[in-house]
């Protein structure tokens, strides 16, 4: 009978010898251990833009590419304004950085001109500005430049070309771009984008518009859904949308 009680006690000295009080650091919420392998991965990452929920906050601010413009653009000192000198055209810019999906480029109509035909082209290129020679710029962006590779843009309805209307376009994960008068609905421009590579904004400022300026981002939405308004509609509508102003 003794040597069975020792026996006993010497079974559960060996087990609590066997089990360590771990330290809080390595308890999960409920207090347990967790668990000693791990899980790997093994997916492979899409190259495509970065997600960028209708103005979020981007990495650094949106400004007029520096170089890469027509022939006729003069621009401030701080990459915000540009203006078309003469004729109507030779005034194809770009944005200094990569616009991310969603992201709204948002800019202000500072001068219009009479006497001319047609009015801004807006759009995207994956081509660097950076790496595009201002001498090799067409006069046009429509038709001239989106009939290369890497181009797409349209022309803005010349009713909405007004001196001081404000224009947001942006282009979603489908390649649809979207854009909108001041406050009005968003309407969808064209389709077509490939967004499988980075896209910088293209800005032709042609025939009635002469001067354009950029401007910071005004809303901060965490959740961006673009339906129809109704069957059969060019107007488009963003719901579940929680905007801050």
């Amino acid at each position: 009978m003794g040597n069975s009680v020792s026996g006993i006690r010497a079974l559960h000295r060996g087990q609590q010898n066997r089990f360590q009080r771990l330290p809080d650091s390595h308890k999960d919420s409920l207090g347990g251990p967790f668990p000693s392998t791990t899980h790997r991965c093994h997916h492979k990452p899409k190259r495509c833009l970065p997600l960028h929920p209708c103005g979020g906050v981007p990495v650094s601010p949106l400004l007029f590419h520096p170089n890469a413009k027509g022939s006729q653009i003069v621009m401030d000192l701080a990459q915000r304004s540009v203006k078309r000198q003469a004729s109507f055209c030779n005034g194809i810019t770009f944005s200094n950085r990569p616009i991310a999906l969603y992201e709204q480029v948002r800019l202000k109509i500072t001068k219009k001109q009479c006497c001319w035909s047609g009015a801004l082209r807006l759009g995207f290129t994956s081509k660097d500005p950076s790496r595009i020679n201002p001498d090799s710029l067409p006069k046009y962006a429509c038709p001239d430049l989106v009939s290369q590779s890497g181009f797409w843009a349209k022309a803005l309805p010349e009713e909405f070309a007004n001196e001081g209307n404000l224009i947001s376009f942006w282009v979603d994960k489908k390649g649809r771009v979207f854009y909108r008068i001041n406050d009005s609905s968003p309407m969808l421009f064209f389709s077509g984008v490939r967004t499988t590579e980075p896209l910088w904004a293209l800005i032709d400022v042609y025939g009635l518009t002469r001067g354009v300026q950029l401007l910071g981002e005004k809303k901060n939405c965490l959740h961006t859904v673009v339906k129809p308004i109704h069957a059969k509609s060019k107007c488009y509508a963003l719901t579940d949308c929680k905007m801050k102003y």
